[in-house]
Order: C-alpha cells, then sequence, then structure tokens
C-alpha cells in the first residue's frame, strides 16, 4: 500500500514538472544543464551548484540534474550521493542510475565493478563515462603505455576532461618523472588554473635530471626505530649526523619529507630548491615553506639523495618517507624482530625462495605513491590503501553501505579531551590472513581521494601491519607478509 502511494505522488509531481517545462521551455533548462556539466567538469561545483538549482526550479525532478548533483558529490565522497543514486534508482532513471552504480563501485574499489562494467558496456557502448571508467581500471591494473595513447580520446568523452591526464600524472610518479610535467600542464589548461600538484613541477624538474648513486651491495641493514605505534628506522648522513624517519606508507610522490627545519639544516649536503608555502599537514596551523636538499648518506650508502624538510612539530620522529624513495630497493619491516633491510633484485628473490612456506603474497596497486591491496570486508572483495601512518584499520563512511557495515557512536581521547566518533567492528582478510577489527574508525574523509574518479574504502594502519613482518616488494609489485 505505502509503495502504490510512493508512485501515486512521484506521478503526480511529474505531471506538474512536466507543466512547468512547457511554460518555460526545454532550451533553456538545456542551456542550464550544459553550463552545469561544463562547471563540474572544472571541478567549479558550487557555480555548477547554482545552475542545477535553477533548473530544479523550473523542473523539481529533472533527471540530468539529479545525475549531476550525484556526479559532484562522488567526487567529493560525499556521503549525500548514497542519497542521491538510491532517488535515480526510483525514478527508474536507468543509464544514469548505472552510470553512477558503476562509479561508486569504481570510486571505493569493489571487485564488482569489473562485472559491472562489461554488462554497462554491452547495454550503453557510447557512453563516455562508461568508458572512462574502462580507461581507469584498464590504468589500475598497470596498462600505462596503452592508457597514453589512449588518453585523448578519453578525455573527449567524459565531462571531466583534465581526469585522464590527472590520473596520467600521478601514475607518472611511479613510472617516468619526465612525463609528469606535460599531464600537470594539461590539467590546467583544462581547468585554467594551477592544481594542487602544480608545487610539484619544480621540484620534478630537478629529480627527473638528477642521478641517485646508491652503492650499497646486496640486503643493507638500517637501525631500526619506533616513531609511536609505526616503524622507522634511521639514516646517517656523511657527517655522522643522524635522521629519524617513520616509514609513512600514506606519503604521496615517493617523497622523504623532515618535519623539523633545524634539523634538515644540519645534514650535509645543499638547498636545491625553495617552495613558498610549499606543504601542509592536518597537524599545522598553515602551511610551511618546503626546501628541498641534496645530500649523501652513509646508511644507507646513498650519494644525490634529494630530500624536503620544513618548520614544523613532528613528534614520533624527525619525519616521514614513502617506502619507494630508495630507488630499485625493496624495502624489509620487521617489527616483530626490529629489523628493517633494504634488499636488491637478487636479495629479494633469495628471501622469497627461502621462506616460500611461511608467506603470504599480496599484488598490490599504485597511485602517486600509494599502495593499495584487495581484501575482503566481511566477505565482500575492496581495495584498501596501505596506510602505516594511520591507527588500525579505517573506513570511509561512504563505503559503508556496499560494505554492509553499520557504525556505532563512540568516542576517542585527543590530547587529553574526548571526541565524538563513529566506529565499525568487521572481519578483514588478506589472503589467508584474517583479522578481527575492533572499533575502525569511521571517517567522512575518502583516503586516497585525487578527484578523478578512484579512490578507497578505507585504510590498514600499523596495528595490523605491526603483527607481521613484511616487505614491499618493488620488483614483484607485491607486499609480502611472513605468516606463522
Amino acid at each position: 500500500m505505502k509503495t502504490k502511494i510512493i508512485k501515486k505522488i512521484f506521478l503526480l509531481s511529474v505531471f506538474i514538472s512536466l507543466f512547468s517545462v512547457n511554460n518555460y521551455g526545454q532550451s533553456q533548462i538545456d542551456s542550464l544543464l550544459n553550463l552545469a556539466k561544463y562547471e563540474i567538469g572544472k571541478l567549479s561545483f558550487r557555480t555548477a551548484g547554482n545552475y542545477l538549482n535553477e533548473v530544479e526550479k523550473i523542473d523539481s525532478l529533472n533527471n540530468t540534474a539529479l545525475y549531476l548533483r550525484s556526479e559532484m558529490k562522488l567526487l567529493l565522497g560525499d556521503t549525500e550521493f548514497i542519497e542521491l543514486l538510491d532517488e535515480l534508482n526510483i525514478r527508474d532513471a536507468k543509464e544514469y542510475y548505472h552510470v553512477m552504480k558503476l562509479k561508486y563501485s569504481a570510486f571505493i574499489g569493489l571487485s564488482e565493478s569489473e562485472s559491472l562494467l562489461e554488462r554497462y558496456l554491452l547495454d550503453y557502448p557510447d557512453n563516455g563515462e562508461i568508458k572512462f571508467i574502462q580507461w581507469l581500471l584498464e590504468l589500475d591494473k598497470g596498462n600505462y603505455e596503452i592508457s597514453m595513447l589512449t588518453a585523448k580520446e578519453i578525455s573527449n568523452q567524459t565531462m571531466f576532461r583534465f581526469a585522464p591526464y590527472l590520473a596520467l600524472f600521478n601514475v607518472s610518479w611511479d613510472k617516468n618523472y619526465d612525463n609528469t610535467i606535460p599531464y600537470m600542464d594539461s590539467v590546467e589548461q583544462i581547468l585554467g588554473r594551477e592544481f594542487y600538484g602544480s608545487k610539484y613541477i619544480d621540484i620534478l624538474k630537478i629529480i627527473s635530471s638528477n642521478e641517485i648513486v646508491d652503492y650499497g651491495a646486496g640486503k643493507v641493514e638500517m637501525p631500526f626505530a619506533w616513531c609511536g605505534s609505526g616503524i622507522g628506522f634511521y639514516m646517517i648522513d656523511e657527517k655522522g649526523d643522524s635522521l629519524k624517519i617513520e616509514i609513512d606508507t600514506g606519503t604521496a610522490f615517493n617523497m622523504m619529507t623532515v618535519h623539523d627545519k633545524p634539523v634538515g639544516e644540519k645534514i650535509s649536503g645543499e638547498d636545491v630548491l625553495v617552495v613558498e608555502n610549499g606543504i601542509s599537514y592536518n597537524y599545522m596551523e598553515k602551511p610551511a615553506d618546503l626546501l628541498y636538499k641534496k645530500s649523501n648518506f652513509s646508511v644507507p650508502p646513498i650519494n644525490n639523495f634529494i630530500f624536503g624538510y620544513f618548520e614544523s612539530e613532528f613528534f614520533k620522529a624527525d619525519g616521514c618517507t614513502s617506502p619507494f624513495v630508495f630507488q630499485n630497493r625493496a624495502l624489509h619491516i620487521d617489527p616483530i624482530r626490529e629489523k628493517v633491510y633494504l634488499f636488491d633484485r637478487e636479495n629479494m628473490e633469495n628471501y622469497i625462495n627461502e621462506n616460500s612456506d611461511r608467506i603470504e603474497k599480496v599484488p598490490y596497486i599504485v597511485r602517486n605513491g600509494w599502495m593499495f591491496i584487495s581484501c575482503k570486508i566481511n566477505g565482500t572483495e575492496v581495495l584498501m590503501q596501505i596506510e602505516t601512518g594511520s591507527r588500525d584499520v579505517n573506513f570511509c563512511t561512504i563505503a559503508l553501505p556496499a560494505l554492509g557495515l553499520e557504525s556505532y557512536a563512540c568516542s576517542i581521547e585527543w590530547n587529553g579531551q574526548d571526541f565524538p566518533i563513529d566506529k565499525v567492528d568487521c572481519i578483514l582478510e588478506i589472503g589467508k590472513i584474517k583479522y578481527e577489527v575492533n572499533g575502525g574508525l569511521v571517517s567522512d574523509n575518502v583516503f586516497a581521494n585525487w578527484y578523478y574518479g578512484l579512490a578507497t574504502a578505507g585504510d590498514i594502519g600499523p596495528f595490523f601491519m605491526n603483527n607481521f613482518a613484511y616487505t614491499i616488494d618493488i620488483f614483484n609489485q607485491q607486499i609480502i607478509f611472513e605468516i606463522n
């Protein structure tokens, strides 16, 4: 009975909406929708929203307006997206609903993306947004060269014309530094303004022409260091001065930064660049100038090593680093035995062969220096980011419905005060590994969201990772967990 009433109300609303459209003219609506779509494609969501408001004054049930709102909300990771997606389904706006269902699945990394993509490509062979998701998923699989060749074609088929170039900009940090600059140029030309990645252009030019000299042979041990709940190591420069560095897989762009300007200044070497207001962290009141220095180190034995440093307060260590900062080296981290090693390819293969009966090998995807692995949350397969600079296992609110998770209210102590938060309980599976998550944090923020359509459902922090010795194997693009 209730369903019939809802349908009758909806049909009456449609009739009233059609009456309004006939009075004001479809051409005016189409013009406003085109303007909104153009602004969304430049990430000018406020302006686009104003145009959509005007459309809905004329036609309150305009499906294209609803679809465009859902595009904006998803890209921001806004939980209102779930309501808009449901509304598209209720209105039986099938193509729009299916496009956004696919985009949502890809955005949070559900494994069902592939089956949805296959189905919708058959149903809507000319839909440019579906083709864009197909292109993104191929790029995620490592088909970098093909994606480079088809970027322009895809750019012309999606409203987010900048997005293929932004995706390639991020992936190029792990492939070829020389390609990053023209891709960011393309992003800025389409958006008509500087983008977040613009501040890296100058250092990219320096890095692309810099030759790091690694004169360590085979396996190199680094002095182990606890960094709060995280893990790190000590680096020693050619003068004997040391740095305590946390391994933070959430550090983007394969970089290392020292969060203490005086400490960075005392390390031997020369400054090669200063970027005004070049860096900001959530614990900082305002952005700080970021200085880059080229240095030589005895531990690990490496010359021409470039790192950033700035004025801040980072209590766990002197700074933090991406695990990919040491080129052509796998990173082995053993919190149980308190050991950190760098492996060359030969030592990496020896380690795998010698421990084949007690390791779990898990392939990872890389986007701008961030790692993502496939795992199961209460049986649902999804991508999660590895974030050793975080805490336990954390989830994005927008991903909860797809994972069948319900959050509960709780609180957390921070700087002596209690703050209200939401938590979830679930079972995390990575290959043969099972882990019970009790009180995983839930956040409205979407982890690893670069505003081009791929993010993640959450992240896996050091409380989980510290249960294992693990290796970030760059040669085979996998994380290797030692299991008993």
